[in-house]
């Protein structure tokens, strides 16, 4: 019995060490992922951005100054370099100890001052706290690169959404349509809910009620304006909505290294299940020690 707890033994840790070597090609795989994310996060949010100002509110756009233009893309750009400048910290400290709960800064998320917005957004979550031990279980490793797949995505909606409110604040987007109609629509995209659109883009359709009596209104008014919010019309809103899947796509080196996370997220998968087979073997051998140990006629 000795000599079978000690191969189990033996063989956890073996796939301990297999696991500790797979979180550090993990952990570099994630670093060059995460940069490439970032630069083509800010290439693509620009891109999404310039199809809304000119094939989808082309007449908008134009209405506003030449200052104006230049300020709404200042802000864009600022916005998108934000949002790259956290992804590509998030590659630095994957997996690390504390990783979640401080991002590699000396004080708490609340007295951090240089902290960027886009990583205070998760960085009072319970759940995104690390794990305390050292990175040689699977599932410690799993739920670590869960982590850091749902904090890309809230980065991802996060600047989406505040693209959104700078084209509502330029009168690019109806200023009229409640941001959280927008929020709930990518919040259903996130959730598999099919909203059209594409190039990162989501398409809304709202019923806006006209509070004036139908007969105060103009019967030869024109009603071809698709953006009119006191029509009482089923109105089309194209809005900007940055997808993961959509940025991989158009962007073959990024889409590479999507792959080569899936393949090694498949060995975790295969470690996980061997690792907890021994588990049970061993606790099983271990209890059937103990009763050996305990038992007499």
């Amino acid at each position: 019995m000795t000599g079978r707890l000690n191969k189990l033994q033996q063989d956890l840790k073996n796939i301990e060490t297999e696991v500790a070597n797979l979180a550090e090609r993990m952990r570099e795989k994630y670093r060059i992922y995460l940069d490439l994310l970032g630069e083509s996060l800010y290439k693509q949010a620009i891109g999404a951005v310039y199809y809304i100002c000119t094939r989808y509110y082309g007449g908008e756009f134009l209405a506003l100054s030449h200052s104006n233009r230049q300020k709404l893309q200042e802000e864009i750009k600022a916005l998108g370099q934000e949002a790259k400048a956290s992804l590509q910290q998030l590659g630095e400290q994957s997996f690390n100890r504390g990783a979640f709960s401080g991002v590699g800064f000396s004080k708490s998320p609340a007295e951090t001052v240089n902290t960027p917005d886009f990583l205070k957004l998760f960085l009072d979550k319970r759940e995104n706290l690390a794990a305390t031990g050292e990175i040689n279980n699977p599932d410690i490793l799993l739920y670590c690169c869960r982590v850091l797949e749902k904090n890309c995505i809230e980065i991802l909606n996060h600047l989406s959404k505040q693209i959104n409110q700078q084209l509502q604040k330029a009168y690019i987007i109806p200023p009229h349509l409640p941001s959280q109609i927008i929020d709930m629509a990518i919040q259903a995209g996130e959730e598999g809910q099919s909203l059209g659109g594409g190039n990162n883009m989501l398409n809304i359709l709202v019923e806006a009620k006209n509070p004036e009596p139908e007969e105060e209104k103009d019967e030869d008014e024109d009603d071809g304006d698709d953006h009119d919010f006191s029509s009482g019309k089923v109105t089309k809103v194209t809005a900007i909505h940055l997808r993961m899947a959509e940025l991989e796509f158009a962007d073959a080196r990024l889409s590479v290294e999507r792959n080569q996370i899936r393949s090694l997220w498949e060995q975790l998968n295969r470690l996980g299940k061997q690792y907890h087979h021994l588990r049970k073997e061993y606790t099983i051998a271990q209890a059937e020690a103990a009763w050996r140990s305990s038992w007499y006629d």
